[in-house]
């Protein structure tokens, strides 16, 4: 019997007869609804709780829902590969919508992006040094005695590890190393640009004084007699011979200055070494001292190593003597010198070219210890007979001395924590949420910033006119990352804010440094913030 058999239908492009192939309806619908619930209540007690995990859960599950939606508009039509492909592919895109804006949106940059250089993490014993002036460099001396200059964003390595010192210029634009018993000085004025490293631009005997402009002044020794010393002036530009020499007390009468902007005994148990302060600050001072075992102390020129002015401090007086920067009142260098009366009152004097700029009443009584900077002295200690401790500033403000801010502050917000004094300013964190710097001698307030929250932690540093501070960021959002803290670098002096990050690894320390920069060590790696 012949004739033709009925064609097959084709399962992936013929409709579906009801109760047969195809997506059950009522199934793809359950599922969506069940989808899209967990969605909704994940999303809602992501946002309530700020649980990132939840919300991006919510997110997928929102475009797992969508899928079964499609799928049961699609109904029968085209096949049924295709149908599921473009299912999943909208269920895909909603999911990726939905979470990766959020997910970019808390995206935490890390800090090493805005970092204008990265050296390995400092570590134990390494020590850093820098200027107040725009653009300097900044000095890394590490432990092992090797050394690093960050200068314009390059890294610099100077190889120094047998120099006995190594240090800056006061204005940051030459290098001073100093190696048994010869200087030898870099200029690093094209170092930023060219990226070159520091240029030996002169090598002579003896150890360095001091360095104004190209002005160095150095005291040697002969090797055969260490009672047989000389001070000697160079001009950098000429190179030998020195402009002027004359005699020097012998090693056992030398005395070095005492480092600025660092805590020191009142009364010292011993002279400070020549390099003693070099080595501490790395910096070199623009003034050049002389201790004289007739006469004392006494500034000299550094162009004729002639006197300048009047006898700083008597040979006999228990003083501490260092060199400050020019302040924003003068315009020269300032020479402050704190003495101590045998009850232990201090008597501080400022010097401007030899000349008493400004001079103190006697302090309480007491065990002190000094800081001298800014041309202004720091007293640290307790006064004797009544077992109060604390601290009492010279200025130039006023004759007596007074605790830091003059009393000003007494009306002041009560403060939490304070990141850091020094002879210009000091800062404070109080409990109005309030970032707030004062004038160390009365007490004026120079510029004020927001923190996070009133009851906010908040650590720092105040170093080199360079404020660090270091609040935790108040989570708004599911995804912002736990633990987080904001970092902001603060010009001390104006209060501009030079670098703001937030950082979500464990900072290791903070350095200020110059120019409103800092060190900051994550990780690692130390970077260079700010400006």
């Amino acid at each position: 019997m012949s004739g033709t058999s009925p064609a097959t239908p084709d399962p992936e492009t013929s409709p579906a007869a009801p109760g047969a192939e195809g997506p059950d309806t009522t199934t793809a619908i359950g599922l969506a609804v069940v989808l899209l619930a967990l969605a909704g209540i994940a999303a809602l007690v992501g946002g309530q709780f700020l649980i990132g995990a939840l919300r991006l859960a919510a997110g997928i599950l929102a475009g797992a829902g969508a899928g079964p939606v499609l799928l049961v508009l699609l109904g029968a039509r085209g096949r049924r590969g295709s149908r599921r492909l473009l299912a999943g592919a909208l269920a895909l895109a909603l999911a990726a919508a939905l979470t990766l804006p959020a997910v970019m949106a808390t995206r935490v940059p890390p800090p090493a992006e805005a970092a204008s250089a990265s050296i390995p993490a400092l570590g134990e014993g390494d020590t850093v040094h820098s200027v107040p002036a725009a653009d300097a460099p900044v000095l890394v001396r590490r432990a092992d005695g090797t050394a690093q200059l960050l200068h314009g964003g390059t890294v610099h390595e100077v190889d120094a590890s047998g120099a006995d010192a190594l240090a800056l210029s006061a204005d940051g634009t030459r290098l001073i190393e100093v190696t048994g018993g010869r200087t030898v000085v870099s200029d690093l004025t094209g170092s930023d640009r060219s990226g070159s490293g520091p240029e030996e631009i002169a090598a002579v005997a003896g150890i360095p004084l001091a360095l104004s402009e190209d002005l160095l002044v150095v005291r040697e020794c002969e090797e055969s007699d260490a009672e047989a010393c000389t001070l000697s002036g160079y001009d950098l530009t000429v190179g030998d011979p020195p402009r002027w020499t004359l005699s020097a007390p012998g090693t056992r009468e030398a005395r070095g200055i005492d480092p600025a902007g660092v805590e020191v005994a009142a009364r010292p148990d011993a002279a400070p070494d020549l390099l003693d302060a070099v080595r501490v600050t790395g910096v070199l001072p623009a003034v050049p001292l002389r201790f004289d075992p007739a006469q004392g102390w006494i500034q000299l020129d550094a162009a004729t190593g002639f006197p300048v002015g009047r006898v700083l401090a008597g040979p006999d007086q228990p003083c501490r003597v260092s060199v400050n920067g020019p302040t924003p009142r003068t315009d020269a260098p300032v020479v402050v010198t704190v003495c101590s009366a045998p009850d232990g009152a201090l008597t501080a004097t400022a010097h401007v070219r030899g000349e008493v700029l400004w001079t103190s009443e006697p302090s309480p009584a007491g065990q002190w210890a000094v800081q001298i900077d800014h041309g202004r002295v720091l007293a640290t200690g307790t006064e004797e007979d009544t077992g109060i401790s604390g601290e009492i500033v010279a200025s130039e403000h006023r004759a007596a001395w007074t605790e830091p801010g003059a009393g000003a502050l007494d009306e002041a917000v009560e403060a939490i924590v304070r990141l850091g004094i020094d002879g210009s300013r000091m800062v404070r964190a109080n409990t109005s949420g309030q970032l707030v710097a004062y004038d160390t001698a009365d007490g004026t307030n120079i510029w004020t910033l927001p923190l996070s929250a009133p009851e906010a932690p908040v650590h720092g540093t105040l170093e080199s006119d360079t404020a660090v501070v270091l609040d935790p960021v108040r989570r708004t959002r599911p995804l912002q990352p736990r633990g987080a803290q904001r970092l902001r670098v603060v010009d001390a002096d104006s209060g501009t804010v030079t670098a703001d990050a937030v950082v979500t690894d464990p900072v290791r320390s903070v350095h200020g440094v110059g120019d409103g920069r800092a060190l900051v060590t994550v990780g690692e790696r130390t970077l260079l913030l700010g400006r």
